[in-house]
């Protein structure tokens, strides 16, 4: 009995082992990938040099051709290097197949669709979380460049205060502060290398994010090359106000919270008490389905639900 409890011990002990090892090799690997893409401009600079540095970046993200607005494949490509992922054309199109046939199995199975219209959910689901992917993905850039905005200004205001010039500055920048805004001051510091024109390039910044504060930093340094007047003096002003701006943000989130969580609650009830009304009573909605406009009544539902919630939305969402 003795012999096979420390058999059993010895097995939990490896068991455990084993565990750490593996949790313990997947935090590893994730902190070596977040180290390696601190800075990506910073690492396609070890392989290539010069000015083809941060057109290859650019091009990863789909914006190496421009982003003139004259076309959709252009804003498209925009829309895709706001939100800083790599995607290439033949992945999109592999996400989109692959959403649109989950789309297609959803479809038939919780809806009872068949034949076109079948079809024709599938497709606009496929494009509809394709969407809503890129667009969290992009306002969770904005927000984490926001955040690191204000630092961002105040090492170019103690490197100005130390007698550096304005590109200098930007550089220092891009070498010690994280992605995003580490590979995006890189990008404008390489385009005021090769001849860019300040104000160029900080709209092609905007152009590239996407966070409204960088048009007031593009503003404030238009004004001052325009005005003169303190540089330094002026970009610390603009760090405390946009950090001022994101203290009031965060405390309008926690006013409208209750009213973020409710519109949440609602969206997902509707669901809820489908599902524990047909667990309990299976046959309670056969009727519906029966009468042959069960889809047209769960399609107005749905509608409804949506526009409910761009209004509640709508209610808790603040511009300032």
């Amino acid at each position: 009995m003795n012999d096979r409890l420390i058999f059993l011990y010895g097995l939990i002990f490896i068991a455990a082992l084993l565990l750490v090892e593996t949790v313990l090799r997947i935090l590893m690997r994730r902190l070596s990938s977040r180290k390696e893409v601190a800075n990506r401009l910073e690492a396609v600079k070890q392989r290539v040099d010069g000015p083809d540095a941060f057109q290859e970046l650019l091009k990863r993200r789909g914006l190496g051709e421009g982003t003139d607005l004259s076309s959709f494949s252009a804003i498209h490509r925009k829309f895709i290097g706001q939100t800083g992922l790599e995607i290439s054309n033949v992945r999109q199109i592999s996400y989109l197949i692959l959403f649109a046939l989950f789309g297609l199995f959803a479809s038939g199975l919780f809806l009872g669709l068949s034949g076109i219209p079948q079809v024709i959910f599938s497709l606009v689901f496929a494009v509809a979380l394709g969407v809503l992917i890129l667009w969290v993905k992009r306002a969770s850039r904005i927000r984490l460049f926001t955040r690191q905005l204000p630092e961002a200004i105040d090492v170019i205001v103690r490197s100005l205060n130390a007698g550096h010039p304005l590109n200098a500055a930007i550089a220092l920048v891009s070498r010690e502060m994280p992605d995003p805004i580490g590979s995006e001051f890189g990008i404008l510091h390489d385009q005021m290398t090769y001849g860019a024109d300040l104000e160029l390039g900080m709209m092609a910044l905007y152009d590239r994010v996407g966070a409204p504060e960088i048009q007031l930093l593009t503003v404030t340094v238009s004004v001052q090359r325009g005005t003169g007047g303190n540089l330094s003096e002026i970009l610390e002003n603009l760090s405390s106000m946009i950090r001022a701006r994101l203290m009031i943000k965060r405390k309008i989130l926690a006013i409208s919270a209750e009213g973020r969580i409710t519109a949440w609650i609602m969206l997902g009830f509707p669901f809820g008490l489908y599902y524990m009304i047909r667990a309990l009573v299976p046959e309670y909605f056969d009727p519906v389905w029966e009468s042959g406009y069960g889809t047209l009544v769960v399609t107005g539902c749905l509608i409804m639900i949506f526009f409910g919630m761009i209004i509640i939305r709508r209610l808790v969402n603040f511009d300032f």
